[in-house]
């Protein structure tokens, strides 16, 4: 009797791999033979799910992108600590959100010169700067405040923390990040 295989299952383990690839050895490395090595696969069955590279690179992004949804989505409470808590899963403040910001940015250097990684990519920056409005509208802002601007202003600010965080300590990384955007948004209360 054939072996029953949850599709959905591999898929995940692929995407899994494909992320560490992307994050430990960068999009060169990209290949089906290196990713279906780090997925424990025969590259004929990651071939069957990804037929191209450029669908390994599309799953990736929307990986990236439904991960950071699911966790943003099951945040609860209101108030500077929800602000937090919300750009905080933008941050790469543990192993897996740090994976992810390093595929977001090999895959998003990419898609500066690849049209069919563009939308995606963009999709996820438009992400970014929803969640850092929905962050601002959590706090009492002043009634001068230009939420527009501010939300911009704020997708800077955490799109460049972001990096930042990349090359300090971990456990500084947490602490500065808390301080740095309580004390931002706390210009606008």
């Amino acid at each position: 009797m054939p072996r029953l295989i949850d599709h959905d299952e591999r898929d995940r383990a692929i995407g899994d791999a494909a992320m560490r690839v992307l994050a430990r050895d960068g999009l060169a490395a990209l290949s089906v033979r290196k990713v279906a090595d780090e997925a424990g696969l025969a590259t004929a069955s990651l071939r069957r799910a990804f037929p191209t590279q450029l669908a390994l690179r599309r799953y990736c992004v929307d990986r990236i992108h439904d991960a950071v949804a699911a966790r943003v989505t099951t945040l609860t409470g209101e108030g500077m600590p929800l602000a937090i808590a919300l750009l905080f899963e933008l941050l790469p403040l543990d192993a897996t959100r740090r994976v992810e910001l390093i595929a977001q940015l090999q895959l998003g250097s990419l898609a500066l010169t690849d049209a069919a990684l563009k939308a995606g990519v963009r999709d996820l920056h438009e992400g970014v700067g929803l969640i850092c409005g929905v962050a601002l509208g959590q706090v009492p802002l002043r009634d001068d405040v230009d939420v527009a601007f501010e939300t911009l202003r704020l997708q800077a600010l955490l799109d460049g923390l972001a990096l930042h965080l990349l090359w300090v300590e971990p456990a500084y990384a947490e602490r500065s990040a808390r301080r740095l955007l309580e004390h931002h948004l706390s210009t606008l209360l």
